[in-house]
Order: structure tokens, then C-alpha cells, then sequence
């Protein structure tokens, strides 16, 4: 396997995810309301412009390490162009967004600025700059179902494109 081409493929896949999840969010503000950024950074610091510079550190790192495992996966696959690559990447990306949707219904086990229950939520959206000092984020959900459903359909795209991405890019440079 070639893993430096594996974590660039991956690094482009989770630039591209960011890029088309905040472009969602602002042309559909009521209906795409996953702000990954502000969730995954007030995990290590309040809602601030720190909160989404950790998250965007956060994301990518996980980018390379998810085009890792995609890289992986296509090599045992025996994919050898950009063609083959797509349509690996695009059934390893919904793999991979079934296990992160799961991995979305338990963050409020783990995330110490998220409600553990279902009362006086604040939206995590992306327009303001999140909960202040004693409010917490709402929380996601399993594949994110406690926002409006445009957000989970967004979610699973955003997923399936990473595979593309990462299974072109393999497929083509591996």
C-alpha cells in the first residue's frame, strides 16, 4: 500500500467534506445544521474561533487516518485506476458513514458541552458561535436524526464523496 498517497487522498477527501458541509450550511441554514467544526472542537475548548481551528486539526488528522483505511481497502480490493477506485470509494464511504453515524448517537457520553438529554437543547449552527458559557449543544444523534433530515441525507453524501475522493485519488496515483 502506498499510505503517503492514501493520507494526501485522505486529506483531500476531509478538505473537500468541510468545504461542501459549510457551503450546505449556508445555502440551506434551516434544513443542513451538523456543525462538525464547533461539535467536534468544544469537545477541547469552548465555543470559539479556538473551537473550530481544534476541530478543522481534529477532522483532517482523522482525514489521513481514514485514507489510510480506504487505501487499505481499495489495495485489497486489487484497484488499479481512478474508475475502480470511485466505485470502491463510494461503497467503503457509506461503510464508513454507518460506523460514524453510530459513533454520532454516543457523543453525548463523551462530549462534556453536549446535553445528555432531550431538554432546552441550542442548535450547534454554524451562523453564531455557539453555546456561551452555560448553554450546551444539542445533540446530534444516531447519523445525526435529531436534526432536520436534509442534514442526515447531507451527511451520508458527504461520506460517500470522501470514499470517491480518496478511491480516485488512490486508484489513480497508487
Amino acid at each position: 500500500m502506498n499510505a503517503e498517497v492514501a493520507i494526501i487522498a485522505g486529506l483531500i477527501g476531509g478538505a473537500a467534506m468541510v468545504a461542501m458541509l459549510y457551503a450546505a450550511m449556508w445555502l440551506l441554514p434551516d434544513q443542513i445544521r451538523m456543525n462538525l467544526l464547533l461539535l467536534v472542537g468544544t469537545m477541547f475548548a469552548p465555543a470559539s474561533g479556538a473551537a473550530y481551528g481544534i476541530g478543522f486539526m481534529i477532522h483532517m488528522m482523522m482525514s489521513g487516518a481514514f485514507g489510510l483505511a480506504h487505501g487499505a481497502l481499495i489495495e485489497s480490493a486489487g484497484v488499479t485506476s481512478a474508475g475502480a477506485g470511485a466505485g470502491y470509494g463510494a461503497v467503503f464511504g457509506l461503510g464508513h458513514a454507518l460506523a460514524a453515524g453510530m459513533a454520532l448517537g454516543m457523543m453525548p457520553a463523551l462530549h462534556p458541552r453536549m446535553r445528555k438529554s432531550e431538554h432546552a437543547l441550542t442548535p450547534a449552527f454554524a451562523g453564531g458561535p455557539g453555546p456561551s458559557n452555560g448553554e450546551l449543544l444539542e445533540p446530534p444523534g444516531f447519523f445525526g436524526l435529531n436534526y432536520p433530515r436534509m442534514t442526515t441525507a447531507g451527511f451520508f453524501a458527504l461520506h460517500v464523496m470522501f470514499g470517491v475522493i480518496v478511491g480516485v485519488g488512490y486508484g489513480a496515483w497508487a
